[in-house]
């Protein structure tokens, strides 16, 4: 943060950062308050703590039988038994993560602390998988890069950030989901990248051919240019890149099983839930519920605001003809998007054509009401997702109140909303100059080595969940307050990474897990 004498001291202004963003995240402050001092790794232990019931065990085999036959017909049945049984056993999945390769730092982080516990310890054989269910209805110009491969090198004294796009420009609006799958040429550009960057001097040779290898040993598999979609890839290709992480330690990697959330949710309802007497048939095709949904999820993040016509109402639109989403709210018995050109009729019939043709995205409201307060899963989040999740968890009750679910409450109110999982960054790459900068998955194979995965453990065990946390506080900022919002404040943007490591004398806590020589 460049000095000024009118503003406050760097610890006035991180107070301020820090209870700005609190004030509007409740949920993470309880967090920070009830477990801020636990160990990032004990805390990560509790993952595997899951409170069921048995009317859960009964719709878990319905949520079984769907996930073992989506992870088969992209990872094989050998990978698709023992991700079930483990799931079986322990019931929870991460929800942190946006639907890409596995490069940026937030989800590489994430998945190496969630997996870190059962890895290291290797306590439960049957613990040997680490499963995501990613959100794919991002643009591929998300800010965590979902269109390409990231990693870092240092140059003339310089940090630089590459960007591998698998995908033009022009894309970058579209969603990750029902995206087409990248081909043979796409990667070949990609190759022309590198070879720019090396003749440039941007990219030393040996740099740029590690990336070259991975590209045709995991990216150019048959398996992945098989594939329709580009979602479908990123489960192959992310399975294998994990891989790669862990080549040179010795232990033997989990594995990573890394579905698209949106595309496995339309699954399950097209299993289970256009037919029937479910919870979730009834919200969507029952009358009677549109009052109390409305009632009690509008104005809640992750769902709709009927207001200011936020959000959309339990799916998004997405037509054949279309490359980007549109919004979609109930009129009468229709989905209508806000021009009226796209409409679904509310039947099992219409519902379930679209679903089948892609062209509706269920929002995270109608995602999370599925997987956590129907089917009892465990889901691990980010700062944002444990605070609306405890919100829609709420409004759900007490929709099941007036209807007289009284079965459903009691399964409902066993949903465990306050794990936090993502937004947290313990994996660093040390720069020659003696600095830090959070590391990309394929920094973790250009400059990783056999204590790589020692010193990220050995970090876990020792720093805390708010320690961990602290350092992003401004990334968070941005996020809670957007441009235009009244109480943003422009001195609070100025706060660094950097300036929090040094206020809270973090810098002899956190230790490179690789290194740039």
């Amino acid at each position: 943060m460049s000095s000024d004498a009118t503003e406050p001291p760097l610890d006035q202004l991180f107070n301020q950062l820090k209870d700005s963003i609190l004030s509007k995240k409740p949920v993470l402050k309880e967090i920070l308050q009830k477990k801020g001092s636990k160990k990032l790794y004990d805390y990560a232990k509790e993952y595997i703590d899951i409170n069921l019931v048995p009317t859960i065990h009964q719709r878990q085999d319905e949520f079984l039988f769907t996930f073992k036959k989506e992870v088969t017909k992209l990872l094989g049945a050998r990978i698709a038994t023992g991700a079930t049984e483990q799931l079986r056993k322990y019931y929870y999945v991460s929800t942190a993560d946006h639907h890409g390769p596995i490069c940026h730092p937030f989800f590489l982080s994430s998945n190496l602390i969630a997996a870190a516990p059962s890895y290291f310890e290797k306590e439960d054989p049957v613990l040997n998988n680490v499963i995501v269910l990613a959100c794919g209805n991002v643009s591929l110009d998300n800010s965590s890069y979902p269109r390409g491969l990231l990693f870092n090198t240092f140059n003339d004294g310089k940090l630089e950030l590459h960007k591998l796009p698998f995908f033009p420009a022009s894309t970058r609006q579209c969603p990750v989901y029902r995206y087409p799958a990248y081909k043979k040429d796409d990667i070949d550009r990609v190759k022309n990248t590198l070879a720019g960057k090396v003749k440039d001097k941007h990219l030393a040779e040996n740099q740029a051919a590690k990336v070259t290898h991975i590209l045709d040993e995991i990216y150019l598999k048959p398996e992945a240019l098989d594939s329709e979609y580009f979602s479908e890839q990123v489960t192959k290709t992310n399975y294998e890149l994990w891989k790669k992480f862990f080549d040179s330690d010795g232990y033997g990697a989990p594995n990573l099983i890394y579905l698209e959330l949106e595309s496995f949710v339309n699954q399950l309802l097209l299993d289970y839930h256009m037919e029937g007497d479910s919870t979730i048939y009834h919200m969507l095709f029952d009358p009677a519920y549109d009052p109390l949904v409305k009632a009690y999820f509008d104005g809640i993040d992750g769902g709709f605001t009927l207001e200011s016509k936020k959000g959309t109402y339990l799916f998004w639109g997405l037509p054949k003809e279309s490359k980007y989403r549109m919004q979609m709210w109930k009129q009468g018995d229709e989905l209508v998007s806000n021009d009226g050109a796209f409409k679904v009729k509310l039947t099992p019939k219409e519902l379930g054509k679209k679903l089948e043709s892609k062209e509706l995205i269920p929002s995270t409201m109608m995602s999370y009401t599925l997987l956590a307060f129907y089917y009892g899963l465990k889901l691990l989040g980010g700062f944002s997702q444990v605070n609306y999740l405890t919100f829609m968890k709420n409004a759900y009750i007490k929709m099941q109140t007036d209807r007289g679910n009284y079965k459903s409450i009691e399964v409902s109110a066993r949903s465990q909303t306050k794990e936090l999982c993502g937004d947290i960054t313990l994996a660093f790459l040390g720069l020659p100059d003696g600095s830090l900068t959070p590391a990309t998955g394929l920094d973790m194979i250009l400059y990783g080595n056999s204590k790589t995965w020692p010193q990220f453990v050995e970090m876990s065990r020792h720093m805390t969940i708010e320690e961990a946390i602290m350092p992003l506080l401004p990334d968070f900022y941005p996020i809670v307050y957007p441009e235009g919002n009244p109480e943003r404040k422009a001195e609070l943007l100025k706060i660094t990474s950097r300036d929090i490591i040094g206020l809270l004398h973090l810098d002899d806590k956190i230790k490179p897990c690789a290194r740039i020589k």
